[in-house]
């Protein structure tokens, strides 16, 4: 079984990268649906919340990140946690509206990320840039 997968985008790349092609929120959804679909552990109900945690995350890099600049998706050994994670240009970590107008979109990504994840972490890259990776319980 394949526990691993990786979109590339056209700034990252490497010599065992498959070849390069922009993530779209529907193109990691059918990664973590071709990741978790083999596995009979899975429920629906983890993978609706890994589909609207990754469609938050790469919604949020190229709105407010200055463009996603990687993806990457992968199970953990026993395969019981989904991890994600997705790079972008801007080395500002992600914030929360302390309280969204509930007649305005938008504002509450973070927010949703992090109640759905089993962790969530921001690392600032070297250069420029940050990677968010979160676990999802599967």
């Amino acid at each position: 079984m394949d526990l691993h997968a990786t979109v590339t985008t056209p700034e990252s790349g490497g010599d065992d990268s498959p070849p390069a092609q922009m993530a779209t929120c529907a193109s990691a959804r059918a990664v973590i649906t071709a990741l978790l679909h083999p596995l009979k552990s899975a429920s629906q109900h983890a993978e609706t919340d890994a589909h609207l945690a990754v469609s938050e995350l790469i919604s949020n890099a190229l709105r407010h990140g200055g463009g996603l600049t990687g993806f990457k998706a992968d199970l953990n050994p026993d395969a019981t946690r989904l991890r994600l994670q997705v790079e972008d240009s801007s080395p500002e970590p992600p914030r929360s509206c302390p309280a969204p107008d509930p007649a305005t979109p938008g504002g509450r990504g973070w927010a949703i990320i992090k109640r759905i994840a089993t962790t969530c972490s921001v690392a600032i890259l070297p250069g420029a840039g940050k990677r968010i990776t979160v676990t999802i319980a599967i």
